[in-house]
């Protein structure tokens, strides 16, 4: 099979290819895997995981993660093409995701497409399998919220690399520039902070919980330091705490929390979001402690339970239905221009969604 004359990996996925088209390898069903194709051709596993992630990239085979690589059965998706949009989110329980996905829905129904909802749960495995099921489905487009923890996972990365339409939501993926539209979480806990200072604190400290990988949590650490940097903080001011909720209960959570702002004197929180801020009124309720006499807090994202608890809470106001709108937006305008030569129609856009302070009983002067 060696041809000298010919890159070794072109000549394996040409093997490949041949083998779906012979119907060796048929579609919708598993190839063999990189260490068996290694055996049975006697070449390095690079050199297959680059044949087939070529074609995976000119859609002959698709990944599902933990299962294998797959045939893609172009004929049958052909046929399929439709005015219908894929969704994924992770939690629609949650406001912020039920809020965006309304968003969807409002601009695509007045264009004339339909929407076809997953959800990932914050599984990176399942978003790479719901990516896929969509995929054969034949939507013509999706929108994606990715999950908190991408591991190895290169289905997002793939997509991009395929030309497929989609468009992210909340949240970018570190390493791959792509279309998204998310709220601008820097501004957001600049404000947040700024407000506390302009109030007179001097010890704030920013509280979050375990999860730290996603561009929304970074982007509000660094809106916060930024803030404090401003402001003339020095490095020893820059306060964080972090609680692990898998490995502690509610009451030893409570405990944690108080000890470190007793000890260290906070009078200014910033919570990662408004979840976190009630978990620290409740906190407060059960030692005694008064918002905002005791210490002033400042939320983010403005979600409706805060509105209305004893100390209603200061947050960041977030706007997800207008970003869920305007990521369908720019999603069907990349479907239509997919085939277009227009330079413009290649280039990556990202919607930085404006956020807002909302100044409620939470904060008050030092």
């Amino acid at each position: 099979m060696i041809n000298e004359n010919k890159p070794l990996y072109i000549q394996i996925k040409e093997y490949i290819l041949q083998r779906i088209k012979d119907g060796t390898y048929k579609p919708e069903e598993v190839i063999p895997t990189e260490r068996a194709l290694c055996s049975e051709l006697d070449v390095s596993r690079q050199t297959v995981r680059r044949a087939i992630q070529d074609l995976v990239y000119e859609g002959y085979l698709y990944r599902v993660q933990g299962a294998g690589t797959y045939v893609f059965d172009k004929k049958l998706n052909e046929s399929k093409k439709s005015n219908n949009i894929g969704v994924i989110l992770n939690r629609t329980a949650d406001e912020l995701e039920s809020k965006l996905l309304s968003g969807i829905e409002s601009y695509i129904e007045k264009h004339g497409y339909t929407l076809t909802f997953m959800n990932s749960n914050e599984d990176y495995r399942k978003e790479a399998e719901n990516i896929q099921k969509l995929k054969n489905n034949g939507v013509a487009g999706i929108i994606i919220m990715p999950s908190e923890n991408q591991q190895d996972s290169s289905a997002i990365s793939d997509l991009k690399d395929e030309n497929y339409p989609f468009v992210l939501v909340d949240r970018k993926i570190k390493n791959c520039e792509t279309d998204a539209v998310v709220s601008d979480n820097i501004d957001g806990a600049f404000q947040a902070t700024k407000h506390l200072i302009d109030l007179g604190h001097q010890k704030i400290v920013f509280i979050k919980n375990r999860y730290t990988i996603t561009s929304s949590i970074q982007d509000r650490i660094t809106g916060y330091k930024k803030a404090l940097k401003e402001y003339g903080f020095e490095d020893d001011e820059i306060l964080f705490l972090s609680y692990n909720e898998n490995e502690k209960n509610d009451d030893q959570i409570y405990d944690e929390i108080y000890e470190y702002i007793t000890k260290n004197k906070i009078t200014g929180i910033v919570a990662l979001n408004d979840y976190i801020g009630l978990l620290i009124v409740k906190m407060a309720r059960k030692k005694n402690l008064k918002i905002p006499k005791d210490f002033s807090i400042v939320g983010f994202d403005n979600n409706e339970v805060v509105k209305h608890i004893e100390v209603p809470l200061t947050t960041i106001a977030q706007f997800p239905e207008k970003i869920g709108y305007h990521a369908a937006e720019l999603l069907i305008q990349k479907i239509n221009n997919k085939n277009s030569n227009d330079l413009s129609s290649r280039m990556v856009h990202q919607i930085y969604y404006p956020t807002k302070l909302i100044i409620r009983s939470s904060t008050q002067n030092i």
